[in-house]
């Protein structure tokens, strides 16, 4: 199981989804009660290309059966982890009003159960920016994003700092002030570079490059 695992990371990570989905579902299939936490890798793993796949009802059941799984386990960090890719699934469908009352949700769980995981309060404040940038209430997105990107500095999280600023570099570019906006995308580069996301790094160029 592990070696499917590390071999439809792989496939992920390089963009391709549907060796990703193949791999993760024999992965979910070869798991055993015995090995918990690679069963719960796995079935991350399979809804999150579903995602990618367009396959949006499909990553919605899996992560539904996961979240009682972890719910019954009584396991307070996968509980966050699959809340917030709940949210993530709906946002990648477009549903912004309901990822972002996931996301809200999360941020509430987090609060009362896993108030000192940094990282994931700004992974989580991340998506409420962009998620009210994409609604189109950019002033409203800038402040969540400029509390995220507190919170990431705070964690001295690279991968964090690297979303938080380009968060920030899309919302100054919406909003006209591309000095500012340049200046967050330049950060974020070097952030995903310092975190070894090299691909993470390339698209923020590319994306500064459209943007401005």
């Amino acid at each position: 199981m592990k070696h499917l695992l590390h071999q439809a990371s792989l496939a992920f990570d390089k963009g391709r989804y549907d060796e990703a989905e193949r791999l993760y579902a024999a992965a979910l299939a070869a798991g055993s009660s015995s090995e918990r936490e690679l069963y719960k890798k796995a079935a991350h793993g399979l809804a999150f290309a579903y995602c990618f796949r367009g396959k949006f009802d499909q990553a919605r059941e899996l992560y539904a059966n996961l979240y009682r799984l972890v719910q019954e386990a009584r396991d307070m960090p996968w509980q966050a982890i699959v809340l917030h890719q709940r949210g993530v699934v709906e946002r990648m469908a477009g549903e912004f009003d309901r990822a972002l009352a996931i996301f809200q949700e999360e941020y509430r769980f987090r609060a009362s159960h896993l108030p000192d995981d940094l990282a994931g309060f700004a992974a989580n404040l991340y998506e409420q920016g962009y998620i009210l940038l994409k609604s189109g209430d950019a002033a409203h997105a800038r402040m969540i994003m400029h509390r995220s990107l507190e919170i990431a500095q705070q964690a001295n999280d690279a991968m964090c700092l690297g979303c938080a600023y380009r968060g920030l570099g899309e919302i100054y570019a919406a909003l006209n002030e591309r000095d500012q906006a340049r200046v967050y995308f330049s950060l974020s580069e070097q952030a995903f570079r310092q975190a070894g996301d090299l691909i993470a790094a390339e698209e923020v160029q590319q994306l500064a490059a459209s943007s401005l």
